[in-house]
């Protein structure tokens, strides 16, 4: 069906490949615009990077990645749980439109006629592959954005018995294991090998390419090679020390691991978090250096990011995702390669659904109706000033009236405000330049009145979200009362 597309598409790129050069070789400045698209999402990534300040963790592939090019600062997911979040930034719509508040509901089945961010570039002649987890699973994969897709279980036994073990029922408390292996049979140094092949394959027969790396980690369990453990001696993890949480509503305190016991040691699971993070930064470095030696940076754009953030035992022994709090929405989120301009840092408050149109801004094409988000180019280019805001969803399980509750939150300049069905069930606001935390809710304080009047009417532009059921914390709700 658009095979004669993709050859036009195809005669163009080899147009401009040619008008690139001929404009090389006059001394002229050559074309920005980029042929290619290397998507990298990392599962459960929050902010623990060095290019983010965080002087622990040992990150310098992503860190190079966002040297050269640019880093925002306050980027936000739309949902903080791995599916929605997942279906929202590939769909380019949010959660409130597409009802997809669970693990289980596949983006094609919510969104039925959505033009997903793949299929968009696979519609416009370019070759579209993943590896990994895209989708939120293989299982849920959407087979019109591809033209090839492969995410297996991995080879690497140690790996696969932590998994299973994991899914096999348990106490659910974050656990970590170090592998013997060197990670090159894990399910993520298989699919980065994919990837990695791709763009040489892809580079050498000069088609233009949307390469989406989708990496496990560092969603638990917490598996990773023993190099990368030792990069954390056992006695150098330093936990942070949280300040005294104050007038945060009983409703806000709550993750996907509510009702679970703690983990044996908090400094041990962080250091397993952290593991990973370097674990998978090497394999991101693999892509990066197949990216130097097929000199692709002129004309491939790379994006990466986290799907949502990760509490790391804060807010007084908070894990895991699915809370409205800036540790578990706030994500990495870093575009470079041709025409983003170097070393470049945004504090704009910006949304993953944003990603999409900005991609599609890049590459100079149309972008499809009905996308929730906008093109960050402006923001990019320096085109377009501060005063953005930012918005999640998320619901959590009210265990005393056995019912779900909205969480809506927006995020200005300096401040957050969340409202749980609709202020009934609470009110936070926290002000960042000193609560950059979260643990001091303002939102009783009548000098923020104005304020929270604002927030109020920025939240009340949003649609009501539509029905569907919610995930709820496996611990605090029983069996028959899922949904």
């Amino acid at each position: 069906m658009f095979q004669p597309l993709r050859r036009l598409v195809r005669l163009r790129v080899a147009l401009l490949t040619s008008i690139t050069l001929a404009a090389a070789l006059r001394g002229a400045p050559a074309a920005t615009s980029p042929t290619n698209v290397l998507f990298i999402v990392v599962d459960d990534l929050n902010t623990s990077l060095g290019c983010y300040g965080d002087r622990q963790v040992k990150s310098p592939n992503i860190d190079r990645l966002a040297a050269r090019g640019v880093r925002f600062d306050r980027a936000y997911c739309q949902y903080p749980l791995c599916n929605p979040s997942r279906v929202s930034f590939l769909s380019g719509r949010r959660p409130e439109a597409s009802g997809v508040y669970v693990l289980t509901t596949p983006a094609r089945k919510a969104l039925p006629d959505a033009i997903m961010l793949p299929q968009f570039f696979r519609q416009h002649g370019y070759y579209s592959a993943g590896a990994g987890k895209i989708f939120h699973s293989k299982g849920m994969n959407d087979a019109a954005s591809w033209d090839s897709y492969d995410d297996g279980p991995g080879e690497d036994a140690q790996e696969q018995a932590a998994i299973k073990s994991r899914y096999a029922g348990g106490d659910g408390r974050p656990r970590w294991h170090v592998l013997d292996g060197d990670g090159s049979r894990t399910r993520d140094g298989l699919n980065a090998a994919s990837i990695r092949r791709l763009i040489a394959e892809k580079a050498e027969q000069r088609t233009p390419f949307f390469l989406a790396a989708g990496f496990h980690k560092p969603h638990l369990p917490w598996t990773a090679p023993r190099r990368f453990f030792a990069l954390y001696p056992e006695n150098g993890i330093k936990p942070p020390v949280d300040a005294a949480r104050r007038d945060i509503p009983a409703i806000a305190l709550q993750t996907e691991l509510s009702g679970f016991a703690q983990p044996e040691s908090r400094a041990g699971a962080i250091r397993g978090y952290y593991a990973c993070v370097s674990f998978i930064d090497a394999q991101i470095g693999t892509l990066l250096d197949e990216l130097d030696r097929r000199d692709l940076w002129r004309n491939t754009l790379v994006v990466l990011f986290g799907d949502h953030g990760f509490h790391l035992g804060d807010h007084g022994g908070l894990w895991a995702k699915l809370s409205a709090f800036d540790i578990a929405t706030r994500v990495p989120l870093i575009i470079a390669g041709g025409g983003i301009p170097a070393g470049r840092s945004v504090s704009t408050p910006v949304e993953l659904i944003d990603v999409y149109p900005t991609l599609v801004d890049f590459a100079g094409l149309k972008a499809p109706p009905r996308l929730d988000g906008k093109s960050l180019r402006p923001v990019i280019e320096q085109r377009d000033g501060p005063g953005g805001l930012a918005y999640s969803l998320v619901y959590h399980y009210d265990v005393n009236r056995k019912m779900d509750v909205a969480g809506r939150t927006v995020i200005g300049d300096a401040w957050r405000y969340t409202e749980w069905e609709r202020g009934q069930a609470g009110r936070e606001l926290y002000f960042h330049p000193d609560d950059p935390g979260e643990y001091r809710n303002r939102s009783g304080d009548a000098s923020h009145a104005g304020t929270i009047s604002a927030a109020q009417s920025h939240l009340r532009r949003l649609p009501e979200p539509k029905p569907g059921p919610a995930n709820r914390p496996r611990a605090l709700a029983p069996p028959d009362s899922k949904k």
